[in-house]
């Protein structure tokens, strides 16, 4: 992924998770590694090696979303590691003689792959329409992943939201009032935040807006693309920014767009 532009240089502050002065700073990529995290994109000196360690839960849960593209992307785990499937019931995948090599359990049984026991697809929503196909001495298998409905991953765009203002405006302002409801939402899941998503980018590179402001509130939103898909996070509780955005969308009749988390 592409590299991020140079970040400005800042006062030491307290942890912008837990507010605490004094403490053992731990480096932390404001996206996770495993998910291709730009180059120097990172914070020193802004988070606690508590709150990395405590939130990172929060992080699992964003690669899970992700974990189909970067396993088929071979986009390497933390210290080069080759990427897995590891988190799914019904599938599992492993590098085998540096290809790629994918079970997934069609049922109606358990089964056994790399070690794992496979759950039966129909056993669970996570994967879902299973078909496999020959023609021709060439095998084709599909099949399509749920996404978005975990409310983890609302959280952990969040996380990465709030590690992006820290990058561009200071941990003075990520830890600071204006943030302090979306991060308690990040830590403890409290509190109603949407996510505003765009599908079917063409363009697969990672890339973060510097925090910004909309009109008539004085909270901050930020702008993401991970793997082609736009996210937007509104800091706002009444969520407004995105309110007014989803309006300008409808108006525009634009497609391929939705709020998470998605009504029931």
């Amino acid at each position: 992924m592409t590299s991020a532009p140079k970040r400005p240089a800042f006062d030491p502050s307290p942890c912008i998770w837990c507010g605490r002065t004094e403490f053992r700073p731990s480096l932390e990529h404001i996206l996770p590694e495993a998910l291709g995290c730009p180059p120097g994109f990172v914070l020193e000196s802004d988070v606690c090696t508590k709150c990395n360690n405590d939130l990172g839960h929060i992080d699992r849960a964003l690669l899970r979303q992700f974990e189909l593209v970067t396993f088929f992307g071979n986009v390497p785990r933390k210290r080069g590691k080759r990427p897995s499937l590891d988190s799914w019931s019904a599938i599992t995948g492993r590098y085998t003689d540096n290809k790629p090599e994918v079970h997934i359990n069609g049922g109606p049984g358990l089964v056994e792959a790399f070690g794992k026991t496979l759950k039966p697809v129909s056993a669970n929503k996570e994967i879902e329409d299973v078909s496999f196909e020959t023609s021709g001495g060439i095998a084709t298998l599909k099949f399509s992943q749920r996404f978005g409905d975990d409310p983890k991953f609302i959280r952990a765009l969040y996380k990465v939201a709030i590690g992006v203002t820290a990058y561009w405006l200071g941990s003075h302002v990520a830890g600071g009032s204006d943030v302090a409801a979306a991060r308690k939402f990040v830590r403890k899941g409290r509190g109603a935040f949407n996510v505003l998503l765009f599908g079917n980018s063409s363009n697969r590179n990672h890339y973060f807006t510097p925090p910004y402001k909309g009109n008539q509130t004085p909270y901050l939103a930020v702008g993401m693309r991970i793997f082609g898909v736009d996210f937007m996070v509104d800091f706002d509780p009444e969520q407004r920014i995105i309110a007014r955005v989803e309006g300008s969308t409808i108006e525009k009749n634009r497609k391929n767009w939705t709020i998470l988390p998605i009504s029931s």
